[in-house]
């Protein structure tokens, strides 16, 4: 039986797997992506994609493709914590969310998780991806050159054999990968069990026409005190998310969702169940060798601050050009290491984000004292430093410290390019942020920077856009320095001297 090569083998097609195939194949590489299921997700699941997130799916054409996959309604968000849909509201967190245009081009995104997997899908065709959904990966073993695969393609249960240099594996919360190759969990483990109903109602009078609307409800009456209402991709239904009780039959979910509502008498259909558990747990590694793991298969949290498949999808986004640089040998095997080195970090301080939320949210006190208060919105989202030994090149004598507010950015390696306005020698505006893509970026006030940036590139054979600009200050560089940005949009160099332009873009790319 002969085998299959392929380049990247990705297992499962949510969003983790399907970003990854994105931003491949945005960077040359053409992946294969196996799924188990018959397709992509039927179910609303994560909705949301935060700025950061989008300013990625700009940079693979997907941004206008999710504004449009929105729910019916306003583009607007209602987020409070209630007695209920139709009782007080205790804290709007909308009303106290930050100013994130400060911060970021991009303004959120409102599609659910199914819907995004869809543009996502069709956007990883378009760049090549090969994606077989009823497969199954059977096993898989690993040596110093490549990744053997058994696959089984569940429609025939006939199993054959795949070859791939790398494997992403994107397999889920239940996924079987990690743990074939030996990488345990660290973090809280299961922290509630809960029943999520779908029903259907007409909550429009109560509710408003805002595209999404969640209801965080604190309220005695309710099982444990608290619970969700949150709305789907569909006019009339909505997601019923309360503690979960085996021995609950439908009179007792109904009765629950007329106190969720503050409406007695209110009529619905119930249309689906579903118990499972929130959990917190981070993966001790995310590559063992030739395999890395993104999306939950590295990290999993409740959905309390909608950041899990946010982190997903910008797994897929760090990720993508790394490996391919790695495989077109634009860069040394040891880049890769900067995906764990870099993403673990942040991963931690998401999970721990969420339940922090889940925590206040839903009034578990025991927890809250174990995770402590959630990190300003703000800094989580836009504030992240890698850590000096990721792909980068440090500046000696900076405090190793892995999170700022971006009002006090300080345009360090390793922090996101900020969000300003340059000014070209030709009086142009120049803004970093909105010229992502798969290429490095130089910007710089050093006579000759961009003619140096440009041939350090052509000697590395990377893809550079260098823009010469009148002063670097605004991203908080000397006025007259050179400011190198990865494709990914964080800082990895600065300095005044050309000369110091190619051996930074070298150790970026470990060679």
């Amino acid at each position: 039986m002969s085998t299959e090569q392929i380049d990247v083998v990705i297992v499962g097609a949510g969003l983790a797997g399907l970003s990854s195939a994105v931003f491949l194949g945005m960077n040359g590489v053409k992946a294969l992506v196996i799924e188990r299921r018959e397709g992509t997700s039927i179910l609303p699941k994560a909705r949301g994609a935060n700025p950061v997130t989008m300013e990625a799916l700009r940079t693979a054409g997907l941004a206008e493709a999710i504004h449009k996959a929105m729910p019916p309604g306003k583009p607007a968000i209602t987020s409070v914590v209630s007695e209920s849909l139709t009782g007080k509201v205790l804290y709007d967190h909308v009303a106290h969310r930050p100013d994130f245009s400060m911060f970021s081009p991009e303004r959120p995104g409102m599609a659910s998780q199914a819907r995004a997997e869809e543009a996502l899908l069709r956007r990883a065709q378009e760049l090549g991806a090969q994606v077989r959904f009823k497969t199954r990966c059977d096993s898989l073993a690993q040596d110093d050159d490549g990744v053997d695969l058994a696959l089984c393609d569940l429609d025939t249960e006939q199993t054959y054999a795949v070859r791939a240099k790398y494997v992403i594996a994107a397999d889920g919360i239940r996924g079987s990968i990690a743990g074939w190759l030996g990488i345990g969990t660290h973090g809280l483990g299961a922290i509630k069990s809960v029943t999520a109903v779908r029903f259907k109602a007409d909550l429009s009078q109560w509710a408003g026409d805002n595209a999404m609307v969640i209801h965080y409800l604190q309220n005695p009456a309710l099982p444990d005190g608290a619970g969700v209402l949150v709305s789907t991709d569909y006019k009339n239904e909505w997601v019923a998310n309360m503690s979960a009780d085996p021995q609950r039959d439908e009179g007792g979910m109904r009765e629950i969702i007329k106190i969720m509502t503050g409406l007695p008498d209110l009529d619905f259909e119930i249309i689906g169940t579903v118990s499972y558990d929130y959990g917190h747990r981070i993966a001790d590694r995310f590559r063992a060798g030739r395999v890395l793991l993104t999306g939950d298969a590295a990290h999993v949290m409740p959905p309390t601050g909608g950041q899990g498949g946010n982190t997903a999808v910008q797994d897929g986004y760090y990720l993508g050009w790394k490996l391919a640089a790695v495989i077109q040998g634009k860069a040394g095997p040891a880049l890769l290491d900067s995906y764990e080195i870099e993403r673990q970090p942040y991963a931690e301080e998401v999970c721990n984000w969420q339940v922090a939320n889940l925590a206040e949210r839903r009034r578990i006190d025991t927890l809250a004292e174990r995770i402590g208060a959630p990190l300003d919105h703000a800094t989580l989202l836009f504030g992240y430093i890698c850590p000096p030994n990721g792909a980068l090149a440090a500046e000696l004598g900076n405090e190793d410290r892995r999170f700022e507010h971006p009002a006090q950015a300080s345009g360090r390696p390793g922090a996101r390019v900020p969000y300003v306005e340059l000014e070209g020698e030709d009086g142009a505006k120049v803004s970093p942020r909105h010229l992502l893509g798969p290429w490095f970026m130089a910007f710089t006030a050093v006579p000759g920077g961009a003619e140096a940036a440009r041939a350090a590139a052509d000697e590395l054979g990377v893809a550079m856009k260098a823009y010469q600009v009148k002063s670097t200050a605004p991203l908080h560089a000397g006025e007259q320095q050179t400011v190198l940005v990865r494709p990914d949009g964080v800082v990895a160099w600065r300095g005044a001297d050309n000369a110091g332009i190619e051996p930074a873009l070298r150790t970026v790319l470990c060679r």
